[in-house]
């Protein structure tokens, strides 16, 4: 940070880029940075007049501080096929069962090993 340039400079860029419309209403003329510097400045950053300033994001925040996922999660949960979910698994568990069979085929038998069968066990000696 330059010693040339104030920190509450610094501060109040910070809080234009969490509040881009603010920045819009300059472009097109509505404010003046200075105006705006000496509002929040006198206001404060956490003044109500500025939330409907907030990016889009921000704005989304619920009284308790928990972004709205709630609600994507149920859209998104809405927009499934459940037929085509259901044979996705089914297909899958197939694809398991499949690779669970060919891993127990390569696998070594389990337990003590077995005496080799006597050849001439036929006769009765």
């Amino acid at each position: 940070m330059s010693d040339s340039i104030h920190k509450s400079v610094y501060e109040f860029r910070e809080f234009l880029y969490q509040h881009p419309l603010l920045i819009k209403e300059v472009r097109e003329g509505k404010r003046t940075w200075n105006q705006l510097y000496q509002d929040w400045v006198i206001l404060g950053e956490d003044h109500e007049d500025w939330s409907s300033f907030k990016r889009k994001d921000d704005q989304k925040e619920t009284e308790n501080g928990q972004t709205d996922s709630m609600s994507a999660i149920m859209k998104a949960l809405g927009q499934i096929n459940v037929e085509d979910l259901q044979k996705q698994i089914s297909q899958f568990s197939g694809m398991m069962g499949n690779v669970q069979r060919a891993l127990q085929h390569f696998q070594k038998p389990s337990g003590p090993p077995k005496p080799p069968q006597d050849p001439f066990s036929f006769r009765g000696f």
